[in-house]
């Protein structure tokens, strides 16, 4: 199963809730409901969307804007792909057919020097350094940010569920705990930065100097 991360689901109330309840059993989604986001902070790393509730337009335009979202369509018959849909699948079909469709998204990325990867950081060397679920659930989080800040309000969000009044103590404490394991001194972090209200990913090396 892949790393934990966010998806929409914008479709008719009925099948909403049934795609809520079968995503919250298989567990790796932090699941929300409705369209993309207006920002590139709230793009989720998937979303699907019922064919009559997938706003083309705005899906353009999150797609001009860099957006990467895996997006799934529901169908009512078979059909290629409308532009900015990254598969189409058609009614009736079976869930185990579903989640591969949305899992079919590549989503390692570079950390600093290490390749992050399901559920652990691949050293240059090859060694690996595993991960806590919260922990890969982060680093996609930020690795999704490519290199923008991101609240810790939105991380306790998409990680955890947490409202906006929740304390923000467990996020600091996974964070520390993140940087022992992939910064040569946590203390001096080049790679999981602190950037005002929330972190971010530095996206070069020239950017770790800065």
């Amino acid at each position: 199963m892949s790393l934990p991360r966010t998806l929409s689901i914008a479709a008719e109330p009925q099948l909403r809730a049934t795609l809520f309840e079968q995503f919250a059993t298989l567990g790796p989604y932090a699941l929300r409901e409705g369209g993309l986001g207006a920002t590139d902070e709230e793009w989720p790393d998937a979303a699907l969307f019922d064919e009559a509730h997938c706003h083309f337009e705005a899906l353009a335009d999150a797609r001009a804007r860099g957006c990467m979202t895996r997006v799934v369509l529901i169908a009512d018959a078979p059909k290629s792909p409308p532009r900015g849909v990254d598969a189409v699948i058609a009614r009736p079909f079976r869930f185990a057919e579903l989640v591969a469709l949305l899992e079919s998204a590549p989503h390692p990325a570079a950390v600093g020097p290490y390749r992050f990867e399901v559920g652990e950081l691949r050293a240059p060397s090859g060694a690996r350094v595993k991960l806590t679920e919260k922990e890969a659930a982060i680093l996609a989080r930020l690795a999704r940010a490519n290199g923008a800040t991101v609240s810790r309000q939105s991380l306790l969000r998409d990680v955890w569920g947490y409202g906006p009044n929740m304390s923000t103590r467990t996020l600091e404490t996974h964070i520390h705990r993140l940087r022992r394991k992939l910064e040569p001194s946590p203390g001096r972090p080049r790679w999981l930065k602190t950037e005002g209200d929330g972190y971010r990913l530095a996206a070069s090396e020239e950017d770790f100097r800065s």
